[in-house]
């Protein structure tokens, strides 16, 4: 069972949440060296050194993998909004709240024994995700617009509007956006990333 979060590193900064210095005051709180939670998280200790100092910023999945390394879930990063219904309308998106590059709308609802998650992902020119590694799910991604680089495992697709991946989480995989325009993606995954929260209004 993940230990109860200091509130005060979280709310320190209500305006904008910083990744590493959440990081930071978790691990320094819990007493555990950046190794150990390279160990725990399959992320290396010289990118979550980058993270801590702001050089570099996690994407949502790997935030799950370092919010599980330091006890506690992805909302002491981020606390998606509550859903009001079953119905997400195009003209009220609603961005996830994360000190990143990439924007990141959530597409999904909290609905009871929720089983995925959705996602709607703009990558400025030349970024690229870090790569992932979930122990168990299946993550698939659709080109809304644009192009990226997509590498899975060992093999590598060039993937553009229309276009689709799927695969398992368990093979090591990273998206990049080569080129000098944005792109839009779906993201769809599995297992569930976004706990329910305590305020979120159920739904059937």
């Amino acid at each position: 069972m993940a230990r109860q979060v200091n509130e005060s590193a979280r709310t320190s900064n209500p305006l904008k949440r910083s990744m590493g210095g959440l990081l930071k005051a978790r691990r320094v709180e819990l007493k555990m060296t950046l190794q150990e939670i390279s160990s725990r998280s399959g992320l290396s200790a010289a990118f979550l050194s980058q993270v801590e100092r702001g050089k570099a910023t996690p994407s949502i999945v790997s935030l799950i993998s370092i919010a599980k390394a330091l006890e506690t879930d992805i909302n002491y990063f981020i606390k998606p909004p509550a859903a009001k219904s079953l119905v997400r309308r195009g003209s009220k998106p609603e961005y996830i709240d994360i000190d990143s590059p990439v924007k990141y709308v959530r597409l999904d609802t909290d609905i009871r024994n929720q089983r995925m998650n959705a996602l709607m992902m703009e990558l400025p020119p030349n970024t690229q995700l870090p790569t992932v590694h979930r122990d168990e799910g299946e993550d698939f991604f659709y080109v809304l617009e644009g192009e990226v680089e997509q590498t899975i495992g060992d093999m590598v697709f060039v993937l553009r509007k229309g276009d689709c991946a799927h695969h398992n989480t368990q093979v090591d995989h990273s998206v990049r956006n080569k080129s000098k325009k944005k792109a839009r993606l779906i993201w769809v995954g599995t297992p569930v990333i976004f706990p329910a929260t305590e305020d979120t209004q159920v739904v059937d």
